[in-house]
């Protein structure tokens, strides 16, 4: 009897969390399961360490780009690299906000507006797609 209780136990939180497991998912290659919400997965620190250009890597010319993302949806650019052998850092503040049930985030900085499909959301990488007129971008992060 008691066996017969702990088999359709286990019986139920299988199914129940096979019907939850799909909904966890909003990016097409965020992990399966995640024990932290998407918001507390994009609130971090990021560095960029690859992007590509229609399929194609891009080099970043020894500039790095770092975000800080804050829970209260403020964030924190900087760029650093080498101007005509001159170093240079440059520090932008702006906005994000989740878009379009959190598929979506919507960066604005100063006067420019963007929004990235979310493509990978996990707890130490962070990939976002834009396309802007025939070309498509996508910039790969990692936690810092």
């Amino acid at each position: 009897m008691i066996k017969n209780k702990f088999n359709l136990i286990l019986v139920l939180v299988l199914v129940m969390t096979a019907a939850v497991l799909p909904s966890c998912r909003k990016g097409t290659d965020d992990p399966a399961v995640s024990f932290k919400s998407r918001e507390n997965r994009i609130t971090n620190s990021w560095n960029l360490v690859k992007y590509e250009k229609n399929a194609t890597t891009q080099d970043l010319n020894g500039t790095t780009y770092e975000y800080v993302i804050y829970e209260d949806g403020k964030l924190k650019r900087t760029v650093e690299g080498t101007v005509f052998g001159f170093p240079t850092r440059t520090v932008s503040e702006g906005t994000w906000t989740f878009q379009n049930d959190d598929e979506d985030v919507k960066i604005v900085i100063g006067t420019d507006t963007t929004l990235y499909n979310i493509q990978r959301l996990a707890t130490d990488e962070l990939w976002l797609k834009n396309t802007q007129d025939s070309d498509t971008y996508i910039y790969y992060f990692e936690s810092i």
